[in-house]
């Protein structure tokens, strides 16, 4: 019997990005953390926060503290971004911006996620996704479900994990959201997998990078490779695996993602020579 090696420990989860209304100041960030030059981004987000309390423009504020939480996130800083995020939230309620106050605490949840506190993260998804129904923001409700099934699954709640991630998928296909939608069938091939539902998880992962590459999105490219690698590795297909850890690595280095590109080429490197 062939000895294959392990595969990731972690799967790569995916979660919405629910930055601010359109601007100059808000599409410059994107931009920059999309393409990740998180450290620009961030500078962008930081001037514009301070800019805004300056001249005590509260709501202007809180959207660029949000602006600033959720390239935090992005950029694995998340304890940093929940503090931001923390006082977006805070000054949306004050300012009493329903709508937006929900998108702080869906970024706040996920955040709280990717701290490794997922608890506390699933009691913020809720709020985030009942404020969401509750103002009819349709695409701010994909979202939360999106993030609130990832967090269930880190907490080991996997039936209502995958309920969840459905739910996401299915709105953001009713509301047109095609890069929202990609996310969902990400994180849904996620849970299937981890449910021991390997084949459903391959299809949820193909799904994806269809829509990854209609974006152009390198990163996400990259790990929903990665993740199918892992699922491939699950079903003793070593040879396929490969193949989609060396596409992950060209992903991730079009997205400059070159740590992330060395890390996937070694694994691909270690199933060398090994028959499918």
């Amino acid at each position: 019997m062939i000895a294959h090696p392990a595969a990731p420990a972690a799967p790569n989860g995916r979660a919405y990005r629910t930055m601010s209304a359109p601007s100059p100041t808000t599409e410059a960030a994107t931009y920059l953390a999309w393409r990740r030059y998180f450290d620009d981004s961030i500078t962008v987000c930081r001037a514009a926060q301070e800019a805004a309390h300056r001249v005590g423009d509260r709501h202007a504020e809180a959207m660029q503290w949000g602006n600033l939480g959720v390239t935090l996130r992005e950029a694995d800083r998340a304890e940093e971004a929940i503090d931001a995020l923390i006082h977006a939230r805070d000054l949306y309620q004050a300012v009493r911006a329903r709508s937006h106050e929900a998108a702080a605490w869906g970024d706040l949840g996920a955040a709280l996620w990717e701290a490794g506190r997922p608890q506390e993260a699933i009691v913020a998804l809720i709020r985030a996704r009942d404020l969401a129904q509750a103002t009819g923001d349709r695409h701010g409700e994909a979202g939360a479900w999106n993030n609130l099934g990832t967090a269930l699954q880190g907490a080991g709640r996997s039936g209502e994990a995958i309920e969840a991630l459905i739910h996401s998928r299915d709105l953001a296909q009713a509301i047109g959201d095609r890069h929202g939608e990609g996310i969902a069938w990400n994180n849904l091939g996620t849970a299937l997998w981890e449910a021991g539902r390997t084949q459903e998880a391959v299809t949820a992962y193909r799904k994806d990078l269809e829509i990854c590459r209609e974006f152009e999105d390198w990163y996400g490219e990259g790990q929903t490779l990665e993740n199918l690698a892992r699922s491939h590795m699950s079903a003793h297909h070593p040879a396929e695996a490969r193949t989609a850890y060396l596409q992950s690595a060209d992903a991730y280095t079009r997205a400059n993602a070159p740590a992330d590109a060395a890390r996937v080429r070694a694994r691909a490197a270690g199933l060398s020579g090994q028959p499918d």
